[in-house]
C-alpha cells in the first residue's frame, strides 16, 4: 500500500510537469488569433468537446454515481467556460506575461478554498511557495505592466480569470475521487462549450471566423493546452492535494515568455530572468511539500 501511494504522488508529479508545458502554448495560440475573444473560447471548448467524444462509445463503465455529481460537473464546466473567456478576453486587452502571471494567482484561490472547505493544510513550505510564486510572477511582469485604462481591464479580466480557474480546480478536487476521466471532462468541456455559446449570442459576442487559419488555431489550443494540458491536470487531481495542482501551473509564465520570445522575438528583461528563477524555485519547494505530506501520511 505504501509503495502504491508512493508510485502514484509521483506519477502525478510527472503528470503536472508535462501539463505545464502544454498548457503553456495555450497564450501564444490565442495571440496569434485575430478572432474574438467569445469566439476564441467557445471553438476551443467545441473542438475539445469533440475530441473527448471519439473515446466517449470506449467507455462502458457507469458516468456517475449520483444527481449531486452530475451537477457540480455541470458547474465546473461553467466556471470553466468562464474562465477561458475572461482570460482570453484579459489577454487580448493586456500583455502575454501581464495576462499570464495574472492568471496564474488562481493557486491563492485554490489553497483558500481547500483549506476552509476541504481542512487542507498547506504548511510553511506552502505558504512560501505561494509568496516565492507570487513574488517570482509580479518580478515577470513589471517591466511590461504600463497602468492605462485598456491594460488595467486586461489586468482585471485576467485576475477575474485565475477566480474562476481556482473554483473549477477546487470543484474538481470533489469530483474527482468518485468520477472518472471520461465522463468528467467530457461533461465539463461540453457544459463549457454550451455556456460560451449561450454568453456569445447573449451579448453578440460570437462569430465564425473569416479565415481559415484561425480554425487550425483553434483546433491547436483543444489539443495542446486543453486535452494534452488540462485533462492532465485533472489526472493528477485523483492523485494529489488540490493546492500543489494549483500552484504548479506557476510555471506556465516561465514557458510563455520563452515561446514568447522564440516567436515574437519579444527579448527578456533582467526581472522576467530574475522572476522565472523565483518561480522555479517556488516549483521546487512545492513539489518537496508534495513529497513530505506524502511521507507522513505514510
Amino acid at each position: 500500500m505504501a509503495i502504491s501511494k508512493r508510485l502514484s504522488s509521483a506519477r502525478g508529479g510527472a503528470v503536472l510537469i508535462i501539463g505545464v508545458f502544454f498548457v503553456s502554448w495555450a497564450s501564444i495560440l490565442i495571440k496569434l488569433a485575430v478572432s474574438e475573444p467569445t469566439t476564441i473560447a467557445f471553438f476551443r471548448m467545441f473542438f475539445s468537446t469533440l475530441m473527448m467524444l471519439l473515446v466517449v462509445p470506449f467507455y462502458r463503465r457507469k458516468w456517475f454515481g449520483g444527481r449531486r455529481d452530475l451537477l457540480l460537473s455541470v458547474l465546473s464546466g461553467v466556471l470553466l467556460g468562464l474562465h477561458f473567456y475572461t482570460w482570453v478576453a484579459g489577454l487580448k486587452a493586456t500583455s502575454i506575461s501581464s495576462s499570464v502571471v495574472l492568471v496564474t494567482t488562481q493557486p491563492i484561490f485554490v489553497a483558500m478554498l481547500g483549506y476552509f472547505v476541504l481542512k487542507e493544510g498547506i504548511g510553511t513550505r506552502g505558504v512560501m511557495a505561494i509568496a516565492l510564486g507570487l513574488l517570482g510572477s509580479f518580478l515577470v511582469a513589471r517591466g511590461d505592466l504600463k497602468i492605462d485604462p485598456t491594460h488595467l481591464r486586461g489586468d482585471l479580466l485576467s485576475l477575474a480569470g485565475a477566480f474562476f480557474a481556482g473554483s473549477y480546480l477546487f470543484m474538481g478536487r470533489f469530483l474527482r475521487p468518485r468520477v472518472d476521466l471520461i465522463p468528467y471532462v467530457f461533461t465539463v468541456y461540453g457544459t463549457s462549450t454550451a455556456a460560451l455559446l449561450v454568453l456569445g449570442l447573449t451579448f453578440s459576442s460570437i462569430s465564425l471566423p473569416s479565415q481559415g487559419v484561425e480554425y487550425l488555431l483553434f483546433f491547436l489550443l483543444a489539443l495542446g493546452p486543453t486535452i494534452l494540458g488540462h485533462n492532465l491536470y485533472n489526472y493528477a487531481l485523483r492523485h494529489l492535494p488540490a493546492f500543489p495542482v494549483g500552484i504548479s501551473i506557476l510555471g506556465e509564465p516561465v514557458l510563455a515568455t520563452i515561446w514568447g520570445m522564440i516567436i515574437f522575438n519579444e527579448l527578456p528583461l533582467v526581472t522576467t530572468l530574475i522572476g522565472g528563477a523565483v518561480i522555479i524555485l517556488a516549483i521546487i519547494l512545492v513539489m518537496t511539500h508534495m513529497r513530505t505530506a506524502t511521507e507522513v501520511s505514510l
